[in-house]
């Protein structure tokens, strides 16, 4: 029986970037091929198609020795980039395995194995837990409902100073206070609830 394919840490990385970035590319170039299948390609659009099928190259079945052309249409670059897409998944299936001791799919390295990045996989060593309270919603609500009640506190202190006016500088002469000193003697602190 033949060997399973390995890969290496590097070029696991460099698959996976490169499968974000030309995903993108491949999204974008559909989305305007559904629109003008027929349309010429834009100079930037082929410059960075051409660019990231020569760094495909290495995961690519057939790798020839001349440089990719990128095709003239919309609709023809998006069937392109589609099989180039293609051709790194099938890169991706033959290098990685099903880890069942983790619970992910991972990339079948020389030496070790590496969960692969992209498809943001929750294992079973992997998962958060919770901390503090294990009802979260009880606590969210509690929270709620105190804002809810510091702003009534809030709303209504305000009202009420609007509705008496400032205080009387006499009565505060009298009684030896400030008008911060008077607010606070008055009124709970804000962060108390009442």
């Amino acid at each position: 029986m033949r060997p399973l394919p390995r890969t290496t840490h590097s070029l696991a990385e460099r698959h996976e970037a490169l499968w974000l970035r030309l995903t993108t590319l491949h999204k974008d170039i559909s989305t305007l091929a559904a629109k003008k299948p027929y349309a010429a390609v834009g100079d930037s659009e082929r410059a960075v198609a051409e660019a990231l099928i020569a760094e495909a190259r290495p995961f690519l079945i057939e790798s020839k020795n001349r440089l990719p052309v990128a095709a003239p249409l919309l609709a023809g670059l998006g069937v392109q980039l589609g099989q180039v897409l293609a051709q790194m998944e099938n890169f991706e299936n033959r290098h990685a395995f099903w880890d069942a001791a983790q619970g992910v799919r991972c990339w079948r390295l020389t030496d070790d194995s590496l969960p692969i990045g992209r498809l943001r996989q929750v294992g079973k060593g992997m998962q958060a837990e919770a901390q503090g309270d294990s009802n979260m919603r009880e606590t969210f609500m509690r929270l709620m409902k105190n804002r809810e009640r510091f702003l009534y506190q809030e709303g209504f202190r305000k009202g009420q100073a609007a509705r008496l006016g400032p205080p009387d500088p006499a009565h505060l002469e009298r009684d030896g206070l400030d008008a911060q000193d008077e607010q606070a003697q008055t009124y709970p602190p804000p962060g108390q609830a009442g």
